[in-house]
């Protein structure tokens, strides 16, 4: 996902190595590749975490690229009771860890400084209070996110809404 901000290329959805499995790159090196491609900002929006900020906040920093903050994180629509935690669990293969990558995702942008922050931090405390090994967020949870102040919320091609979007059901995105 990509923005323009003062005329320049925004990428939205960067993942770093503090995305397990997701992102390899170190913060301070992504901040300096968008320094050297010219890029005005970059948003870290890894996976489940918000750990690398700090590391990419001081790297965006030195390199004069402004530092924008994200998460993206599983969001379940069904009941508390039918919730990834309440899902059977699956035999892992030769030793390998299972993971369950059906829920749609949603990814959450701060915006309004310390607000935002803060309600990110939030929602990723009550994504991992639900469940350690899996974090997700209830669809009420998102919902509130997205009528609040200090955050966007854009939902990506593999989301329930934009499926029926694209099978023009505009009535069932609503």
């Amino acid at each position: 996902m990509t923005a323009a901000i003062g005329g320049g290329f925004t990428q939205l959805r960067v993942a770093s190595g503090f995305s397990a499995r997701y992102g390899a790159s170190h913060p301070e090196r992504l901040a300096e590749r968008a320094a050297e491609r010219g890029m005005d900002a970059l948003a870290l929006t890894d996976r489940d975490t918000l750990a690398g900020a700090v590391r990419f906040s001081k790297a965006c920093g030195a390199a004069g690229v402004r530092a924008l903050y994200g998460v993206d994180l599983a969001v379940h629509p069904g009941p508390a009771d039918t919730a990834p935690a309440a899902a059977r669990r699956r035999t892992p293969v030769r030793g390998g860890a299972f993971t369950d990558e059906s829920a749609p995702r949603a990814l959450f942008l701060a915006r309004d400084g310390a607000a935002g922050w803060a309600r990110l931090c939030g929602l990723v405390s009550a994504a991992h209070a639900r469940d350690g090994k899996r974090p997700f967020l209830e669809w009420d949870d998102m919902a509130d996110a997205a009528h609040t102040d200090g955050l966007f919320v854009l939902l990506g091609a593999d989301s329930d809404v934009a499926r029926a979007l694209a099978a023009g059901r505009p009535d069932r995105a609503a």
